[in-house]
């Protein structure tokens, strides 16, 4: 797939999602939230069964668009199969790799909706790992190559092996066009352009007889590339030429992928399932990453629209007190660096920010309630060691969301007739 010209988004990365909350928008209640979204607290509870079927219809809208289910949504740029022309084509006119991914980059996400009915004490992130895993190992440790960022890859490429081209009877993990030994599907695929936008087209991509082989064609790519004699495309990746797989993923960027998120998205895979410990021989994990530093979350106070405004960003605190839009209040709690992603969202007819864990949350709201997605705003601590708590005010339009870590403030608030909606997410 052409994504060279895809201005992607920070990705994603949301492994938990916030239980039964209720955001009101221009005073309405979203009841797709409180449906759609998964009970957490401390204790994980089973969803119910208007939430599974609300997950079924996401998992439906990321597979690759191949049958007749898209033909009424996109009716108008199908052309007739037998008319027409499938791209055969392996790379771009630049040399990039082009593939199919099931899931755009703006929004993947380390937990997939899809995925959030099926949890077990295994889960299905890790079932996915287990599958891929020994056969990279070996295949990356005899290739000057790390299993980490294979692995990585194969997750983003394949959305999890959710793709219908990642399974049987294709196998094909990295969506890479062409053929592979004269065997090749045709299928569907989004492609970008400024002139069109998205739009579908047929093309053909490698079918492989098991996940082994996609994963040795892969390394077949990053070793034997070559656009000029001696010169190999990927050789920034190898081991041997960088100092660890941070920069492998940086000299991926703009040529295994374009998309300019490409390398960071793979870096925050591989850290928060810790896939380095593929990379040596033993197991373990070499030049284990340090502890995550904290991050100030310095709070606001707008008096007009009685707004609480948190960001992790001091050059932006600095300026909202600078031009008298708020008054700062402090530092209301530590974020760690790495984690569950927590995303922020802006209201420009309510003039409010909303701060949320769940992507489902974030779907609903700006694809239903005219709410603009602004990225991930800070991180949620995976070792739950502090509550932030959420609650909601259902006589304000604006800064009717409040989130703090101290439960005397949420009990006076509960006084005053604040709701109480539980764990937003954990600070460090």
């Amino acid at each position: 797939m052409r994504i060279k010209e895809i201005i992607c988004s920070v990705i994603v990365l949301g492994s938990l999602s916030v239980s039964g909350f209720k955001v009101y928008a221009e005073n309405s209640t979203i009841s797709e939230i409180s449906s759609a979204s998964e009970v957490q607290d401390s204790t994980m509870t089973t969803e119910t069964s208007s939430s599974s079927e609300a997950l079924k219809e996401v998992q439906e809208t990321t597979e690759p668009v191949q049958t007749e289910e898209r033909d009424s949504v996109n009716e108008s740029s199908e052309v007739n199969e037998e008319e027409s022309v499938v791209d055969e084509a392996e790379y771009d006119s630049l040399g990039n790799l082009q593939f199919h991914h099931p899931v755009r980059f703006e929004d993947f996400t380390l937990d997939p909706p899809a995925f959030r009915s099926a949890r077990s004490a295994l889960s299905t992130q890790q079932t996915f790992i287990n599958q891929i895993a020994a056969s990279a190992k070996t295949l990356a440790n005899a290739n000057n190559l790390y299993a980490s960022v294979m692995i990585a890859q194969a997750i983003v490429e394949s959305g999890w092996g959710a793709s219908t081209l990642s399974k049987a009877p294709n196998y094909n993990l990295f969506g890479i066009k062409g053929e592979y030994n004269g065997q090749s599907v045709i299928m569907k695929t989004q492609e970008w352009s400024a002139e069109q936008g998205w739009y579908y087209i047929d093309a053909k991509f490698r079918k492989y007889p098991s996940f082994k082989e996609s994963l040795n064609d892969n390394v077949t790519i990053l070793k034997n590339t070559s656009f000029s004699p001696g010169v190999y495309y990927y050789s920034g990746a190898w081991k041997s030429n960088t100092k660890s797989y941070k920069d492998a993923t940086a000299w991926l960027t703009g040529r295994y992928a374009t998309a300019p998120n490409y390398g960071s998205t793979l870096n925050t895979v591989i850290a928060n399932y810790n896939l380095t410990q593929y990379d040596s021989a033993d197991g373990s994990t070499p030049n284990p990453t340090p502890p995550s530093k904290s991050i100030p979350m310095y709070r606001l106070y707008n008096p007009n629209n009685y707004e609480h405004f948190y960001t992790a960003n001091l050059n932006e605190k600095n300026h909202l007190v600078k031009i008298g839009w708020g008054k700062y209040e402090g530092i209301a709690w530590n974020a760690p660096s790495t984690g569950a992603s927590v995303y922020r969202l802006y209201n420009s007819t309510l003039r409010d920010h909303h701060y949320t864990l769940d992507w489902n949350e974030v779907k609903v709201l700006t694809t239903k309630h005219k709410w603009t997605y602004e990225g991930v705003a800070w991180y949620s601590d995976n070792n739950k060691s502090v509550k932030i708590h959420r609650l909601f005010n259902p006589s304000l339009r604006s800064g009717s969301h409040h989130y703090t870590k101290d439960q005397n403030e949420v009990n006076v608030l509960k006084t005053r007739g604040w709701k109480y909606e539980g764990i937003g997410w954990y600070a460090k």
